[in-house]
């Protein structure tokens, strides 16, 4: 590549199997800026048994970036990693949604320039949860068959999420740690389970269709979110809230998930990502603030696929969705060429929805009165805590390890 990328260059990695933390040193050396949609270690991390569970988390790849980010300097390069959608959009919907909610329940006018001034902002509202929520809908008439996995978008990259510990942030009005969790630095408040992504569930909501169990599947905006809205004090944190991706593929990859565990992970022999033949659907695609005096807000993307094709004839929902992440960070790289390593909640959020918006479709905020107890312990006995309705322990689903 030393012949391809020189100063004043731009590197857009939308690669699998390539070290993001090389890439962005590469460019360092070279003058180039940076931008890509994940995080990515070489192979041979995700699937290699012989690696501790912690040395397969997305927390450890973002720490050797964050570790890198700090080597290089601020003024160093631009790098902007991690924004596409989500992880990249959201984090631009969560300040959107604390605006919308500090506007509609204080009739406030709040204007956050810092960091500090965002984290003292969530905590003045009582965010205690904050769920990147995401259903997909899009279908094909051509069901998914026996040995074979169908998705709408990469499907490598989905079957390294799945097979990852799951992964969260714990918020610091939570009262019970799951059991089987454990700390990935002493006082990170940031959590790795026991078990996979792929067979950990959990509740969450969205306008179209309301509640729904999706994959707590790990993704880097759980702790970036996390980390930008927390409050310390000399003693540690004051506040943090909880954060943590829910996720419901479309439903031939919900089955493709299913049937991946049961095959003790190996890959299904044919692999089939949905594109022209999708006749229906949308990818919704937000974040679920809760906790405070209205209980639940969503912000987020409702993008069906006839409006996806409209932009792009030959694409879908969900790649739409990433490609206009990528694109945003793209230009705002390019007008900020000097910015060192960034994560997308160091961005001007405003200049970002400003350049992906056109291509999200409709951007709705709604409240809700749903909570995770609504309908729960009516038939069965379930340990819950009545009293707080946003406990991890009320939003978990099905059975956690050792719970």
């Amino acid at each position: 590549m030393k012949g391809y990328v020189g100063d004043g260059d731009l590197l857009l990695n939308l690669s699998i199997d390539i070290s993001s933390s090389d890439l962005i040193r590469f460019c360092a050396e070279r003058g180039a800026l940076y931008v890509d949609t994940s995080i990515e270690p070489w192979p041979g991390v995700f699937d290699n048994p012989m690696l501790a569970l912690r040395q397969r988390t997305s927390y450890a790849l973002r720490a050797k970036v964050t570790d890198l980010a700090v080597e290089l300097g601020a003024d160093s390069p631009t790098a902007v990693v991690d924004h596409g959608a989500n992880p990249g959009l959201v984090s631009h919907f969560v300040k959107r949604a604390l605006l919308d909610l500090d506007r509609i329940i204080r009739n406030g006018n709040a204007k956050p320039a810092t960091r500090e001034e965002w984290a003292n902002l969530a905590r003045d509202l009582r965010i205690t949860t904050i769920q990147i929520s995401e259903r997909d809908t899009q279908a094909s008439p051509r069901p998914k068959r026996q040995g074979e996995f169908v998705n709408t978008w990469s499907i490598d990259g989905f079957v390294d999420e799945l097979m990852q510990p799951a992964e969260l942030s714990f918020g610091t009005f939570e009262k019970r740690r799951p059991r089987g969790a454990r700390e990935h630095r002493p006082g990170s408040a940031t959590l790795y389970l026991e078990r996979p992504g792929a067979c950990t569930f959990a509740r969450s909501w969205v306008p179209s269709i309301g509640a729904f169990q999706g994959m707590l599947v790990t993704h880097d905006e759980v702790f970036s979110i996390a980390d930008y809205l927390s409050v310390r004090g000399p003693g540690g944190l004051l506040y943090r809230p909880s954060v943590m991706f829910v996720y419901h593929p479309c439903d031939d990859a919900m089955l493709s998930a299913l049937e991946l565990e049961g095959r003790g992970w190996m890959l299904q022999p044919s692999c089939r990502r949905l594109g022209m033949d999708i006749v229906e659907g949308m990818d919704e695609l937000g974040v679920l603030l809760a906790g405070h005096e209205r209980n639940a807000y969503w912000y987020g993307s409702q993008l069906t696929i006839q409006e996806a094709r409209r932009h792009v004839a030959h694409a879908n929902a969900t790649t739409v969705q990433v490609t206009a992440g990528a694109v945003a960070a793209v230009l705002w790289a390019i007008r900020n060429p000097r910015r060192g390593v960034v994560e997308p909640e160091e961005m001007d959020f405003e200049d970002c929805l400003e350049t992906a918006g056109p291509y999200l479709g409709r951007m709705a905020g709604e409240f809700t009165e749903w909570t995770p107890l609504n309908g729960r312990g009516k038939y069965f006995p379930e340990k819950l805590d009545v009293q707080s309705p946003w406990q991890l322990q009320n939003i978990r689903s099905r059975q956690w390890h050792g719970e």
